[in-house]
């Protein structure tokens, strides 16, 4: 899977954990076009990045267990490869492509 398309399906897949309108992993999976185990590879990277996830068999959704750490940036120079105010190194800011 290429960045820009994997950038595409982490977005999406973040959008529907914060409305919590996933659905059950197979339909997850078809949704963002990746096989059920590339979507599980998918939550353990936010999962990584302090942004934990889980799933409700009741509710039939995944959702952030700690909506506080939930709230990622996605910088649009990023994704449009336009320039902008990147932080320079040293002072203190994040560059990394989530805020939390």
């Amino acid at each position: 899977m290429n960045f820009l398309k994997n950038l595409n399906c982490v977005e999406e897949l973040h959008k529907l954990i914060q409305q919590r309108q996933t659905g059950s992993p197979k339909k997850l999976a078809e949704r963002l076009g990746v096989n059920r185990a590339k979507l599980y590879v998918l939550i353990e990277e936010l999962n990584a990045l302090k942004m934990p996830v889980a799933y409700s068999r009741k509710y039939e959704t995944f959702y952030y267990t700690n909506d506080s750490n939930a709230i990622p940036l996605f910088k649009d120079e990023y994704k449009t490869g336009k320039k902008g105010n990147v932080p320079n190194e040293g002072s203190g800011q994040d560059k990394s492509l989530f805020v939390h």
